[in-house]
């Protein structure tokens, strides 16, 4: 199983200022370092929806996995034309 850790071993993001209960440390961080996420996140564009090869109709995104380490280092297939 890949998701379990060896034995001994803690996942990292329960430490510190990103364990779940340090909601109003990262409050004063926001403070200290003058950062507002609301701000931050309003430049970010919104990425045009996909589109059917087939039909040119926009799709619903249902269902989304991480690849592996292997699929990251493949190329994804291109499709330029619908295959019937």
């Amino acid at each position: 199983m890949q998701h379990v850790l060896p034995k001994g071993l803690r996942r990292a993001r329960n430490f510190g200022f990103l364990h779940p209960n340090c909601k109003r440390l990262i409050a004063l961080l926001h403070v200290v370092l003058k950062f507002a996420p609301g701000r931050a996140l309003a430049w970010v564009k919104e990425r045009p929806p996909f589109l059917c090869a087939c039909c040119g109709a926009v799709m619903a995104i249902v269902k989304t996995r991480i690849r592996s380490g292997i699929e990251r280092l493949m190329p994804v297939p291109i499709v330029t034309q619908a295959v019937l």
